[in-house]
């Protein structure tokens, strides 16, 4: 059994779907507790589990064998810090892929590190998930789709084929993108929207059919025409 430790007191229901995983899978992981660079010295502990350090205590778990787990998902943006982080240190990262045949295709689907799939969650033929992504329950991937690193899938979203997904984007729950989109870096596709066309890097859209709200730019400026179509690529 390998020793774990959850960078990230963002998603309290880790460590209970963690001893879910080790009554299905071979691999044995041994939660030890917590690394949180806000909660440190200011809690002792998280739903049960100890607040065991900080940023400045990971090169001492790197040398004692520990692996760690991404769990900072407030956003994409501080998920990339974590990651740079763990990447500065060396530190080995735990990859948890929980959907089994016929949900995945483990002969064409990629995944990459630090990764977590959730249960119940469908990925189709040649689908490529890159690093430190998160995808949540009842989600479903269509083949042929590429989701960048760093990127947040909510529960209950539905990506037809040849999608393609930008690094660092959050898409809420239920949204639903349609095949052949293209969707930029750094994009939040929000909560129950139906993406139809492309979205270009940095920009918010929500609605059915989906319309740009939002440019995340450095001062989060909002768009004065929310439906101005220039935003959104036609198709």
């Amino acid at each position: 059994m390998k020793k774990l430790l959850i960078y990230g007191c963002g998603y309290p229901s880790m460590p209970s779907l963690i001893k879910y995983w080790n009554k299905k899978k071979s691999q044995k992981w041994d939660v030890a507790g917590y690394i949180d660079d806000v909660k440190f010295g200011k809690v002792d502990t998280f739903f049960g589990l100890p607040i065991l350090g900080n940023e400045k205590l990971i090169p001492k778990f790197v040398k004692e064998g520990y692996h760690f787990f991404n769990n900072v998902a407030s956003s994409t943006d501080n998920m990339k810090i974590v990651a740079q982080k763990l990447s500065k240190y060396k530190a080995k990262i735990c990859t948890l892929v929980f959907p089994e045949p016929p949900n995945i295709d483990c002969e064409t689907v990629y995944i990459g590190e630090g990764s977590c799939i959730f249960p119940d969650v469908f990925l189709g033929t040649d689908v490529h998930i890159g690093k430190n992504v998160i995808i949540r329950q009842q989600s479903n991937i269509s083949h042929e789709t590429v989701v960048g690193d760093l990127c947040f899938i909510a529960p209950g979203v539905g990506i037809l084929s040849r999608v393609s997904i930008g690094e660092k984007t959050f898409i809420g729950a239920g949204a639903v993108i349609r095949d052949n989109v293209t969707v930029g870096k750094n994009c939040v596709i929000g909560m129950g929207a139906v993406v139809t066309k492309d979205v270009p890097d940095n920009i918010t859209v929500t609605g059915i059919p989906a319309k740009p709200i939002r440019s995340k730019t450095y001062d989060n400026t909002t768009l004065k025409n929310p439906s101005e179509e220039k935003f959104i690529t036609n198709r």
